[in-house]
This record gives C-alpha cells, sequence and structure tokens, in this order.
C-alpha cells in the first residue's frame, strides 16, 4: 500500500531519482514516529548505497535544510512572537521521531563519498542552495550535503510564506547550513544536467507582473551551479 508514494526515475547508468512522499504514511508515535514507511526508508538506504549507477539523487516531497514553521516539516521549528523560527514554543503534534529518521536519510545520503550528494525538492514556495553541514550532532563537513529548493512555477501573491505564514523559508535550529543562494519568493525552476563527471543546476525566475507567459520560453539562468563528483 505503500508503492503510490515512492518510485524511481532511472537513466541508464548515468543517474536516479528516487521520488517520496513524506506525509503520505506518517505516523505520530512520538520517538518511533516516521514520515516515511520503514519499507520505503530501507529501499532509499539500498539504492543510495548500490554502486550500479554514478548519480543518485534524492527527490522528497518536503525539503530539508529549510523550515517555514509548518506542522508537517521534518524539524520542530515554529514561528515565534518575534517573527522567527523558535524551538522555545512547541509545535503541537510534531513528533521527534520525524526529525530523527530525517536524520537518518541525510546521513546515508552524506555517506555517499564517491557522488554528489544532492537534494532537491519544492513545497516551501522558493528558490534556494544550500550546504548543509551539521544535522544536530551529526557532522557532515567531510562531504556537506547539497539541498536545493527548485522553486514554485505558480504561486500568487497570498501563498508566498511570509504571507501566509508570517515567516519565509529559514534555517531550522537542529541545522547549520550554508545558504549559497538564500530563499527567493519568486516563481521559478531549474533545470539539472548531468554527466558522468558533474551536475550543472541552472536556475530560473519569472515574474508574472513584469513578464508574460511567451517570456518563458526566453529565459536566461540567472544562477549557475557546477557540482563535481567527487575525486
Amino acid at each position: 500500500g505503500v508503492a503510490e508514494a515512492f518510485g524511481t526515475l532511472r537513466f541508464g547508468r548515468l543517474v536516479e531519482i528516487l521520488l517520496y512522499d513524506v506525509r503520505r504514511t506518517l505516523t505520530l508515535a512520538g520517538p518511533t514516529a516516521v514520515f516515511l514507511d520503514g519499507n520505503v526508508e530501507s529501499w532509499l538506504k539500498a539504492r543510495m548505497a548500490a554502486r550500479d549507477v554514478t548519480h543518485v539523487v534524492n527527490v522528497p516531497s518536503n525539503p530539508p535544510g529549510w523550515s517555514a514553521g509548518k506542522w508537517g516539516e521534518w524539524y520542530p521549528d515554529i514561528l515565534g512572537d518575534d517573527g522567527a523560527l523558535t524551538t522555545s514554543k512547541v509545535k503541537p503534534y510534531w513528533q521527534q521521531g520525524w526529525l530523527s529518521q530525517h536524520d537518518r536519510l541525510m546521513a546515508a545520503i552524506a555517506a555517499m563519498r564517491e557522488r554528489i550528494p544532492l537534494v532537491i525538492s519544492g513545497d516551501l514556495h522558493a528558490i534556494a542552495e544550500g550546504r548543509m553541514r551539521r544535522s544536530g550532532t551529526l557532522d557532515f563537513g567531510n562531504n556537506p550535503i547539497v539541498t536545493v529548493l527548485s522553486g514554485p512555477l505558480g504561486t500568487g501573491d497570498l501563498l508566498w510564506p511570509s504571507a501566509f505564514r508570517g515567516v519565509g523559508a529559514s534555517v531550522p535550529t537542529h541545522l547549520t547550513m550554508e545558504e549559497n543562494l538564500k530563499p527567493l519568493e519568486e516563481n521559478g525552476f531549474i533545470i539539472a544536467d548531468f554527466s558522468p563527471e558533474a551536475i550543472t543546476l541552472k536556475f530560473f525566475r519569472f515574474h508574472y507582473y513584469r513578464q508574460t507567459a511567451e517570456d518563458i520560453d526566453r529565459l536566461e539562468p540567472f544562477r549557475t551551479t557546477e557540482l563535481k563528483r567527487p575525486g
């Protein structure tokens, strides 16, 4: 009953893209709670540990690296009275087990020493790029996880996190993050080019007040990041 919530896109031996919905099978069991069914977690770890594909990219429905203080997120942060994220207030119904599962998955991603540890996700209605260097007690300094917010395609004025939730996408207290591109609340998308030696990410943005739909075909990237495979 979990197959509809995860799957893979495979391009020969070049790249495998792991797609998974992190809320469909969530449980509310406190320290043992999970977002992902145990079978899905085991499958993800097995695919990341396998060596039959050059690139393995994680694409979860809920992005690691940033938070908007929502309930169904990996992190315990919530909007504080000062308009910033905080853990000094209890987030109602948030589960410690969700964060534990997050750390297990991040550890598996960082353990791909021969690959680029890349995670791409949406959901937070922003465009961003960062390097996750720590997650709780886990140190990824020798192989920081590259985490990317791919951008929303059609968010309107009232649905940006800063408008709807009162806070934009921010780094949660559990993480040490290097924000190479701080979250931009703009519509956009990314295009990823894969070669055996590298992944090139091209970032695009679009402003529907100043541009027309026809302009999308002529967009040029405002940012390009080339990620080289380790050694």
